[in-house]
């Protein structure tokens, strides 16, 4: 009675497929959470995810294609997320340094908050 098809795994191997699924499901959210929270969500899923995956890979020499795949949605999440980003700041900057944009904006900002975008911006202390 030969048992080896149905030997358990080694833990080793046991703990690395679960940080496989483990860093491909973090890079699943990190891709989805960038609709929902653009800027900080994505990036410490990302993150976790790229570290989950390098630790996943254990002795081995290679990544597995789960770990691979992981890797490159957690790497294509944080660059889509920097680029919302530096597209953000560069937007804003525009907006106010444009006379018509800034009064716009603080029109908006009245009517809805009830201040100007210069009382809004005196409260930041670094700005002044």
């Amino acid at each position: 009675m030969n048992n080896t098809a149905t030997r358990p795994p080694k833990w080793e191997e046991y703990y690395m497929r679960r940080l496989e699924r483990l860093s491909f499901l973090l890079s699943i959210g990190a891709l989805l959470s960038m609709f929902v929270f653009p800027v900080l969500a994505p990036c410490l899923l990302a993150s976790m995810a790229i570290v989950f995956a390098v630790l996943s890979k254990g002795g081995n020499l290679r990544f597995s294609r789960l770990a691979r795949l992981a890797v490159i949605l957690g790497v294509i999440a944080l660059v889509i997320n920097v680029l919302f980003l530096c597209y953000s700041f560069v937007t804003m900057k525009a907006v106010l340094s444009d006379p018509e944009g800034r009064q716009q904006l603080s029109d908006i900002l009245y009517r809805r908050y009830g201040m100007t975008l210069d009382e809004l911006l005196s409260q930041i202390p670094w700005l002044e």
